[in-house]
């Protein structure tokens, strides 16, 4: 099967059987707590951005996944909420359909391009950042270091490319709040 074709769903109100969601929780059950570890360096970073600009996390993965890796990390706190593959209809994540879920979730709308343009993408996958640009939004391509090839990895799409996520604030400083001295 292709990837994302799996679990697709073209109605992301309809709801899951059983078997779907067990399959979710069990292919994500992973020992976070092992994997994962408080990033202070992460939540002081986020915590930075202009408390005006809401924060969602976007991702491929569940809800409750999502919940636990930022719950270890440190920073479950602050954002407004998770967008996962559920609320996406089980499209895959660089597909126009998981796009469009996002932003509704967020209650933007499609048709507005200075929405459209608010929105910013933080991703390590080549793909979701060119569907983010295909969409309108800005994106941020998150680590040049391909994690399934371990090659250098560069993208025609991104707006940046940046090692880690912790270097936001040197490609895109407008979104800080500055501290005077």
């Amino acid at each position: 099967l292709a990837e994302g074709m799996l679990l697709e769903d073209d109605d992301p109100h309809h709801e899951q059987p059983s078997s779907i969601d067990q399959y979710l929780k069990d292919v994500h059950d992973l020992p976070i707590s092992t994997l994962l570890k408080r990033d202070e360096q992460l939540r002081s970073m986020l915590l930075s951005i202009d408390p005006s600009i809401p924060k969602y996390v976007f991702t491929a993965s569940v809800k409750h996944h999502a919940q636990r890796c930022l719950e270890a990390l440190g920073i479950d706190d602050l954002f407004v909420d998770i967008i996962d593959v559920k609320a996406c209809g089980l499209a895959t994540k660089h597909s126009e359909q998981a796009f469009r879920a996002a932003m509704q979730v967020a209650g933007l709308t499609f048709d507005d391009d200075k929405e459209m343009e608010s929105c910013i993408l933080l991703d390590d996958s080549l793909k979701n950042v060119q569907c983010a640009r295909s969409m309108g939004w800005r994106a941020i391509l998150v680590g040049t270091v391909g994690r399934d090839c371990g090659k250098v990895v560069r993208s025609d799409h991104a707006e940046h490319e940046i090692q880690r996520i912790h270097d936001l604030p040197l490609v895109l400083p407008e979104l800080f709040v500055q501290c005077e001295d």
